[in-house]
């Protein structure tokens, strides 16, 4: 019987990384054709602060969600282009999380 282990990693960014085996993963096609694996727990929580609120950063919740989506997809944006990025391409309406409402 083979044996899953929940492993760590550092990444690229300096941050560490603990991969669970049994967490359903979301990939992520890039435009450069890559493909990146996020764990999807992970991912709805990072989209969720992502979208918290557009008047400011509460409490650090949108620059967090920034730091780590920079991280995962080795890139360096704002805010504003990971909310259109996600936007535009459907993975917000796929998680079904619901915008803001002012």
């Amino acid at each position: 019987m083979t044996e899953l282990k929940t492993t760590v990693t550092k990444t690229k960014g300096g941050g560490f990384l603990i991969e669970n085996p049994y967490a359903s993963k979301i990939k992520f096609t890039c435009g450069d054709g890559s493909i990146v694996e996020l764990p999807e727990l992970s991912t709805r929580l990072i989209l969720q602060r992502l979208y918290c609120s557009y008047t400011r950063d509460i409490c650090g919740l949108r620059a967090s969600a920034v730091r780590w989506l920079n991280d995962a997809f080795e890139e360096r944006h704002t805010y504003k282009f990971w909310q259109k990025q996600f936007k535009d391409n459907g993975c917000f309406e796929a998680l079904k999380i619901r915008e803001p409402r002012f």
